[in-house]
């Protein structure tokens, strides 16, 4: 075994053909950017489609690097310019139901279509998993630029948008596309001890549900990048859903989860307050300043000033009898933090 197939996290993917993928990718985006500042006459619409195909490509590379096994921090510093490629796409040419809309309906970011919805929670899923939220509203602004056409329609579709963002779109029960999202829907809604089974009904039916999707197959004609369910993997971290009887199927991103959650249990460690710099009764005075001794929350008795080096006495404790008792500094003389760092 190689390392490649060590590293891997598909099996469909050789190293051999990653690196030829991986090379058409971005050769062949290179040659967009070149025609699209080409002075050569193009047809109608070409500017559009080579826009598209920029962004798409790019996202597709972006899920090629992980099928590789390319590590998480890589990617998360791939997703903005992947962002940024939609985004000029977007500034440029979409407009709210197109008269003659593209060959590929992904493009037009209209969720009544399936390769579009899949594209939005493919993007909103990365901006959540890969630590990178700021660019949510970004690929919101793009789906709300047909917002008649895309928003309170699908329930699904609201119930993740509201966990992402805050903002409430009153919708219907209804699924869109409700092969294979009817069990993911229900997860959204249901008690949390119904979640991890309706997870694990829509994981082992996402791919053959996505048959109608452009890619599907796609390891049988040298165009896959990977089959990856992100949106099961953006339910559970949302929702905070136990993945162990799913984690281990073929196209659950289980290394994007772990990634989100450790990201997620980090922010929590740093936001939580810092405990007070304290010493028990017999203990030497670190700090010189004032120092208390706390009866209730912020009500602080027998306030003293201490030198640097001085024992702590003791001191009149809750119950009101004299003993060891813990000194908390309340200032400092040296203007220090008065928490642990």
């Amino acid at each position: 075994m190689t390392d490649f197939n060590n590293t891997r996290r598909q099996k469909f993917l050789s190293e051999k053909d990653y690196v030829e993928e991986e090379y058409a990718y971005r050769h062949g985006i290179q040659s967009r950017y070149e025609s699209l500042a080409s002075d050569k006459p193009k047809g109608p619409g070409a500017d559009s489609r080579l826009r598209w195909a920029i962004a798409s490509k790019s996202l597709q590379l972006l899920l090629l690097n992980y099928t590789a096994g390319r590590p998480i921090e890589e990617l998360k510093v791939q997703l903005p310019e992947v962002i940024e490629r939609f985004n000029v796409y977007v500034a440029h040419e979409l407009s709210p139901r197109s008269k003659n809309p593209p060959e590929n309906v992904a493009d037009t970011f209209e969720i009544t279509q399936l390769d579009a919805y899949v594209y939005v929670f493919w993007l909103l899923a990365l901006c959540k998993l890969l630590g990178r939220p700021e660019f949510i509203p970004t690929v919101m602004n793009w789906v709300n630029k047909t917002y008649e056409f895309n928003r309170g329609r699908d329930g699904l579709f609201e119930n993740v948008v509201q966990a992402l963002t805050g903002t409430h779109v009153e919708a219907p029960r209804v699924v869109l596309h409700a092969m294979p999202y009817r069990a993911l829907a229900s997860a959204t809604v249901r008690a949390p001890q119904e979640r991890p089974a309706l997870l694990k009904e829509f994981v082992e039916g996402w791919y053959k549900g996505m048959k109608p999707a452009y890619w599907h197959g796609a390891h049988t004609d040298g165009l896959y990048f990977g089959y990856w369910c992100l949106e099961a993997a953006l339910v559970t971290v949302l929702w905070d859903i136990d993945d162990s009887s799913y984690r281990d199927n073929l196209v659950y991103p289980k290394d994007l989860v772990d990634y989100a959650r450790q990201q997620q249990a980090a922010a929590r460690a740093a936001d939580a307050p810092k405990p007070h710099i304290s010493r028990r009764t017999g203990e030497q005075c670190p700090h010189a300043g004032r120092w208390g001794v706390l009866e209730s929350p912020g009500a602080f008795v027998q306030e003293r000033f201490f030198k640097e080096g001085d024992v702590f006495p003791e001191g009149i404790g809750r119950d009101r009898q004299e003993g060891p008792v813990t000194w908390i500094v309340m200032s400092r003389e040296d203007g220090g933090p008065t928490r642990e760092e």
